[in-house]
């Protein structure tokens, strides 16, 4: 979800709410059709969300966090409720082994993976996702992950949620981080989309050329 000048959250890390309630309801839908949902560590400090689909759908999806180095609170939801619904902590070698332990005794599995550019490897996750035989994967972010996929050429289908306010301000935080592309005609191209207005939200569905 983001505002019409393509701002995920305001210069203060305000996020709630951008997209409405009826958004927020498909989000939901189509989180119970997925097998995994990934987010950064980020938007888990920031916004400590569950990353459920409530009401559940057909799927339980794993929650994948990426956290290079195990900042991740104890205390978080995804943390304190690891033993219900399957949470994986995706890490580099710069996890520490203590904080390691204490996520395993909270019922999360931890998985070290390769790091790019201090980052959890989007190709490695990946990898590991398709080993488990992991088919629908919703990356939710913040903006460093999407810019990592992106950077990665992992995108081929975007569910986009834009609503109509502006938050504006050079700090506030843009949809999409990451290196980006030098030049406009390498941007990722959708072949088809579809478009759909959500109680003045504009839903946007693609995929990519």
């Amino acid at each position: 979800a983001m505002t019409l000048d393509g701002k995920i959250a305001t210069r203060g890390g305000d996020s709630r709410w951008i997209s409405n309630e009826k958004s927020r309801r498909r989000v939901h839908e189509l989180r119970g059709r997925m097998d995994a949902i990934v987010a950064g560590i980020g938007t888990i400090l920031a916004d400590n969300p569950q990353l459920t689909a409530r009401p559940p759908g057909p799927r339980t999806p794993a929650r994948v966090v990426l956290d290079s180095q195990g900042r991740i609170h104890d205390d978080s939801i995804v943390v304190q409720t690891a033993r219900t619904t399957p949470t994986i902590v995706a890490a580099t070698d710069r996890l520490p082994e203590v904080k390691r332990a204490a996520l395993v005794a909270h019922g999360c599995e931890v998985v070290i993976l390769p790091a790019v550019d201090g980052r959890t490897g989007v190709e490695a996750l990946l990898t590991e996702l398709g080993r488990r035989r992991f088919t629908n994967v919703l990356v939710e972010g913040g903006s460093g992950v999407f810019g990592s996929f992106l950077d990665a050429g992992a995108i081929d289908e975007l569910h986009v949620f834009i609503a109509p306010r502006l938050a504006g301000g050079a700090a506030a935080t843009s949809a999409i981080g990451g290196y980006g592309v030098e030049r406009m005609a390498e941007a990722l191209r959708l072949a088809e989309w579809t478009h759909e207005v959500l109680d003045g939200d504009l839903y946007v569905h693609g995929w990519r050329a």
